[in-house]
């Protein structure tokens, strides 16, 4: 079967894109991904891709692979070297990631790491977190219950989704037994936890 491409408009056959290992792993980074998120994260790669070139698929790898793994963190701070993290949705990425693709013309091309979406996902996050805690104040001032969403929650434990990520990662073969054991132990090491 060819399908047809909506960028260039050339017709290729759709299992071409995914008999390299990169088109596999690309292909299983954006399946486990919210779906919302997925659709945005494909339009958010041409930020990145160069001038006249094509982004290779490889860098499209690293790419989303370092986007994932911020998004399963569950929150997101604007620097490191600040520290304060607020809890964000894959919606909240999505929406981050909108916001950047309206603003195109006003960016600096190619787009080098995901410091600048980090950054509005924080933005997002923090108003939402506004919100949620001006409305608990309005209620309880009231004497009443706050009627709308509640204020957005850390992910559960990181160590716990890092090591279900990694489950799933050895399931679909994408790792091998001694890489999934080797990415298990860095996982314990890096949450300071024992494996059990």
């Amino acid at each position: 079967m060819h399908v047809t491409c909506p960028t260039c408009s050339e017709s290729f056959p759709i299992v071409a894109g995914f008999l390299e290992p990169d088109g596999k792993r690309f292909g299983m980074l954006l399946a486990g991904m919210d779906p919302v998120l997925g659709r945005a994260v494909v339009e958010y790669l041409a930020l990145f891709t160069p001038g006249k070139q094509k982004l290779r698929l490889v860098r499209a790898v690293k790419l989303v692979t370092l986007l994932d793994a911020l998004v399963r963190e569950g929150t997101v701070c604007r620097d490191e070297r600040g520290g304060v993290r607020r809890p964000a949705t894959p919606v909240q990425w999505a929406a981050g990631i909108e916001q950047m693709l309206e603003q195109r013309g006003k960016l600096t091309l190619p787009l080098a790491n995901h410091h600048y979406l980090r950054a509005i996902v924080f933005g997002i996050a923090d108003q939402a977190g506004a919100a949620a805690e001006q409305a608990r104040e309005t209620a309880a001032r009231s004497g009443r219950r706050a009627v709308g969403p509640s204020p957005p929650t850390a992910a559960a434990d990181p160590l716990t989704e890092q090591l279900a990520y990694l489950d799933k990662m050895h399931d679909y073969g994408k790792l091998t037994d001694a890489e999934w054991d080797a990415e298990r132990a860095k996982a314990f090491a890096k949450y300071g936890k024992a494996p059990a």
